[in-house]
């Protein structure tokens, strides 16, 4: 369906342009954007992880796939929106500035723009039109297709002066930030020239050599000067809000695509209900940061952004502290990344590599479980969800061998955890563990190569005879037996390698990640295995 055009009008932030005289400045709004984007990404991964897969309640056989695609979808943004925060973080570290990796825990409501309201919920309607209001384009008034939503604080004070201080600055949407900060470098490369602009050191910087992004994903830009600086920021509103035009294959135009077929269908069958009845923000305790902040309740409505509703039921709460640590050990391996020291391109490349497998094979999988887990006997009927809460926890120390034995001591202890909590989800939970161990293992320095495997990750099968390189390979004789049964349990929420129909469909996908030695998690396969199952790819994937 096409999405309606809506119709430029005037701003509806403040329409002064972002005063940026200094390198402070810059670096705090540089600093507030990877904390937009960071905080972007977590509320439309909680929104698509609610979406049913399987028809049941409100979801009808025939209404599975278009809901399928808006998963697909909104997934593919949130991970877009990881690779905007690695490019603020590029920026960030282009001007010798820290990473900005840690953010307020959520709900929060902008203090530059009323419309942007951050906060975890389930997939809606109303939930969609946040999101349009997050991406819209600069200038473009969007009342007439999202509604109006409530502005309850007032954006701060235009500032009247030269900023001694760093502070905030009310600005109208995403594209406008982005615009301030580049007037902003320009300025300052104007005042200094761009090597005394661009002081920090090329080697910390996200891009494809370290990290391995999908297709079709904005590019990950190393930024070393103006002109590189520039293209990330183009990059990041482009694909955001379109702003040249091309808004309907941005995220706007996207997120505008789904709310109309979203309403279409409601229109043609009202008691379609794509999304599992999750609470919004749930958490076992409340955060810090928002004591006094969000009220703590029981019963709560799905489609209330403003409270925290606390987890009662005791299994529940402990899957969430897991998802909550595994998303708090990613981001240390991304602090690792950008604050390294004396990591070769091989350690970088593993840093990043094991950081994007766990946001893709363990964040993912645990949060779409936590959809589907009560919340407690105070809501019934309602399930809980991840809240992608972050502690006051000390950052990993810059010191090398102690920061990397740190990293991989902690991804052991999760696995472990995953041991305690098996029972009451076996599949995701077994192939959570099973891929912890692998994350852990990467970390281990070389001489760990002699050790005793680890208690409960099986050695690889034998393997199969190997075909006659003229003979044609079957599933059943040659690539079944690849696989373990702990490999079928570790990927059955995505496929089931033991049967041939399932590997067939996605056999271009597993053997890039077998080719890159990403899976299976417990150990990469030698050549041999990788060329079999090549063969077989080629060969038509027969039965």
């Amino acid at each position: 369906m096409e999405p309606t055009p809506p119709e430029l009008g005037a701003a509806t932030g403040s329409p002064h342009g972002l005063i940026v005289e200094g390198r402070e400045e810059l670096l705090y709004l540089l600093g507030e954007a990877a904390e937009v984007e960071h905080a972007a990404c977590c509320i439309y991964l909680y929104a698509a992880f609610t979406l049913r897969a399987e028809p049941g309640d409100g979801l009808t056989a025939a209404q599975v796939p278009a809901v399928a695609g808006w998963k697909r979808g909104i997934n593919q943004i949130a991970l877009q929106e990881m690779i905007h925060l690695a490019l603020a973080n590029n920026l960030l570290a282009a001007l010798g500035g820290a990473p900005r990796l840690g953010r307020h825990n959520l709900p929060q409501r902008s203090p530059y723009a009323p419309e942007i309201r951050l906060t975890l919920a389930p997939f809606s309607e109303q939930t969609l039109r946040r999101f349009l209001y997050i991406e819209r384009p600069e200038g473009m008034d969007i009342s007439s297709i999202a509604g109006e939503l409530d502005h309850d604080r007032p954006a701060p004070p235009v500032p009247t002066g030269p900023l001694v201080l760093p502070a905030p600055q009310a600005f109208s949407g995403i594209g406008q930030l982005y615009h301030g900060i580049e007037r902003g470098l320009r300025s300052l490369v104007d005042r200094y020239g761009e090597e005394r602009v661009f002081v920090g050191s090329p080697n910390a910087q996200a891009s494809t050599r370290y990290f391995r992004v999908p297709e079709r994903m904005p590019e990950l830009i190393p930024v070393t000067g103006l002109a590189s600086a520039v293209t990330a920021i183009e990059t990041i509103v482009e694909e955001g809000e379109g702003a040249r035009g091309g808004w309907q294959g941005a995220h706007f135009g996207r997120f505008l695509e789904i709310l109309e077929a979203y309403r279409a269908m409601k229109a043609a069958d009202p008691s379609f209900s794509p999304a599992r009845p999750s609470v919004t923000n749930p958490y076992v305790r409340v955060p810090r940061d928002l004591l006094g902040l969000a009220t703590a309740s029981g019963p709560a409505a799905p489609d209330d952004p403003r409270g925290v509703h606390l987890i009662e039921d005791r299994y529940t709460a402990a899957i969430s502290d897991l998802f909550n640590a595994c998303y708090a050990a990613m981001l240390q391996l991304l602090y690792r990344f950008f604050q390294h020291t004396e990591e070769t391109d091989a350690e970088l490349s593993m840093l990043g590599e094991t950081a994007l497998l766990m946001m893709l094979q363990i964040i993912r999988p645990l949060g779409e479980l936590m959809t589907r887990l009560p919340v407690g006997p105070h809501a019934p009927g309602m399930t809980a969800g991840p809240s992608f809460m972050l502690t006051s926890a000390t950052p990993v120390t810059p010191h090398k061998p102690a920061a990397w034995i740190i990293l991989g001591e902690r991804l052991r202890e999760l696995a472990e955890v995953c041991d305690g909590l098996t029972a009451g989800a076996p599949e995701v939970l077994a192939g959570v563990r099973q891929r912890l161990a692998a994350c852990a293992a990467s970390l281990e320095p070389p001489d760990a190569a002699d050790r005793e495997p680890e208690a409960g990750v099986p050695a690889r099968a034998v393997d199969p005879p190997a075909a006659a390189a003229d003979t044609v390979p079957s599933f059943a004789r040659d690539i079944r037996p690849l696989f373990t049964e702990r490999d079928r349990a570790a990927m059955r929420w995505a496929f089931d390698l033991g049967e041939v129909a399932s590997v067939r469909q996605h056999a271009d996908a597993i053997l890039e990640q077998v080719a890159a030695g990403r899976m299976p998690c417990d150990a990469a396969w030698p050549t041999e295995r990788v060329a079999l199952f090549h063969r077989w790819v080629q060969a038509g994937s027969p039965d």
